[in-house]
């Protein structure tokens, strides 16, 4: 009796293990994205102005860039889109962004995305705040 609530303890504990995300399944989000709306928590979508949109790219192998295509300060290890999640594991060199230097990073490991089609709607780690970027 034991060792079979051991070994149901064991299955479920393994078989609680977050959904990963497969290189091919990554592909629809590799591309540049543009802000276009934010909203803050209970508040509804605010529309972003031209000039203050900000732009990044997600690389093949879900490495972000900054507008300059160079990589992102403080950018998060791991992408979590529609529930499955994304190891970030840099497949070329990349170089050194020198604007990072001067940067105190405060980030999340983790970007919480949901992709719809050509709409990702990132959550802010702390949950207060959502940004809504369109592909390009």
């Amino acid at each position: 009796m034991k060792n079979i609530l051991l070994l149901l303890l064991f299955v479920g504990l393994f078989s609680c293990k977050e959904k990963q995300l497969t290189p091919e399944e990554l592909q629809p989000l590799v591309g540049k994205w543009r802000l276009n709306a934010v909203q803050q928590e209970g508040k509804d979508w605010e529309v972003v102005t031209q000039s203050g949109q900000h732009q990044f790219e997600i690389r093949y192998d879900g490495v972000i860039l900054d507008s300059n295509g160079l990589p992102a300060c403080c950018g998060p290890k791991f992408l979590k889109v529609n529930g499955k999640v994304f190891t970030i594991e840099p497949k070329e060199s990349l170089p050194t962004n020198p604007t990072c230097a001067l940067v105190n990073c405060f980030a999340c490991e983790t970007w919480d995305i949901d992709l719809q089609g050509n709409t990702l709607i990132l959550s802010s780690c702390l949950g207060a705040n959502r940004s809504r970027y369109e592909k390009l």
